[in-house]
């Protein structure tokens, strides 16, 4: 079973900012908080992630295995996240595009559900695409926070 979720919001900060935060994995923490499905992060060896670079989210189904997929500068940043067997993958990319006084994030997810979480595919998509709204307003205000006035 494979979803689709698509979640777009402007922020006033440059591009180049917004993607920047977007790279920044290390940083991630410190702008979203935990909840109920997403409990943190463990970044990488780096700063700015490259294609490659991996992390790993801590959720209520275990660890998440994150791997940066695309880093196009100043356009997009992709990454792949997948539960240990498979279970749970989910595509997530986010494109950064010049917009009036700032610029447009979309972060567009598919979310696959196989084995074990097949029986309860519906609420993991669901709680996925409620997590994928809740991470994509706390880094709008992350993001608007530091941007130039």
């Amino acid at each position: 079973m494979t979803r689709r979720s698509t979640i777009s919001t402007t922020t006033e900060a440059a591009p180049e900012q917004a993607y920047a935060c977007l790279r920044d994995l290390r940083s991630h923490g410190d702008w979203l908080p935990r909840s109920a499905s997403y409990r943190g992060t463990t970044p990488g060896r780096t700063t700015a992630a490259s294609i490659g670079d991996t992390y790993v989210d801590h959720t209520p189904l275990g660890k998440v295995r994150g791997t940066v997929t695309d880093a196009s500068p100043g356009r997009l940043v992709a990454f792949r996240q997948t539960t240990d067997d498979d279970a749970l993958v989910i595509d997530v990319v986010h494109r950064v595009e010049p917009a009036a006084g700032g610029c447009t994030l979309t972060r567009t997810g598919r979310i696959g559900v196989a084995g074990r979480l097949r029986p309860v595919g519906p609420l993991v998509t669901a709680l996925v695409r409620r997590e994928n709204g809740r991470t994509t307003a706390r880094l709008k205000e992350h993001i608007d926070r530091s941007a130039p006035r």
